[in-house]
């Protein structure tokens, strides 16, 4: 009787390690831009994007020969900061700050999302495939295709700072495009790190850049 039970133990032990999602990491993707001009892109050159993640914490990098972009973002906020040729900016926004910026802007509705049977490896994982529709702000629907890993926790679903169109898939995204204005971005995984992360990988110094709001971000830019 006591084997049995060890050995019912160990069972439930190995299963819950088996299904157990991985919280820490990194991943970092291709970046294919379309929708500039011929003579824009080139001067952006290669784009690369890494996201660090550990236990629902993470870091996007954006990498290219015009700028580097990195937001760190929890369930609390976010910080990001931007060096465009040496003009460097920064933005910090607390939860309750992007709460009231989402209330005032168009919300879309929580997405449909439709899981298939597809599967495929990329970048050394297998991979399954999920449809997203959602409905934009002109009540045109749109359909997003994304390819996913169940053995990565996905490290979007509780942050504060990210729309819901990624955030509740059930892994983490390893191939998926948007779509802003006449501008669209594939996002395709080629390199993916299990090792430990530090948690000072997440603490971003904004000295050396100017902090501004998301207004006056928007008024140099030439948004309204």
């Amino acid at each position: 009787m006591k084997n049995t039970f060890l050995s019912l133990v160990f069972i439930v032990l190995a299963s819950a390690s088996i299904n157990a999602q991985i919280k820490e990491g990194a991943i970092i993707y291709d970046m294919k831009i379309e929708g500039f001009p011929p003579e824009q892109l080139a001067m952006m050159g290669d784009m690369e994007s890494k996201t660090t993640f550990k236990n629902g914490k993470s870091l996007v990098e954006v990498k290219s020969i015009m700028f580097n972009q990195q937001m760190a973002s929890d369930e609390n906020g976010m910080i990001m900061l931007m060096d465009q040729m040496g003009n460097k900016i920064a933005m910090i926004q607390t939860k309750a700050e992007l709460d009231q910026l989402t209330q005032s802007n168009y919300k879309p509705s929580d997405p449909k999302i439709e899981y298939r049977n597809e599967k495929k490896s990329i970048a050394g994982y297998e991979c399954k495939k999920a449809i997203v529709t959602i409905i934009d702000e002109d009540k045109v629907e749109n359909k997003i295709e994304i390819w996913y890993s169940d053995a990565f926790e996905n490290p979007n679903k509780n942050q504060a700072n990210v729309q819901n169109i990624i955030n509740n898939i059930k892994g983490l995204p390893f191939e998926y495009s948007t779509t802003m204005g006449p501008m669209s971005i594939k996002m395709v995984a080629k390199e993916v790190s299990t090792a430990k992360v530090l948690d000072t990988v997440f603490n971003l110094s904004t000295e050396g850049y100017q902090i501004m709001t998301t207004e006056e971000l928007k008024a140099m830019s030439g948004g309204k």
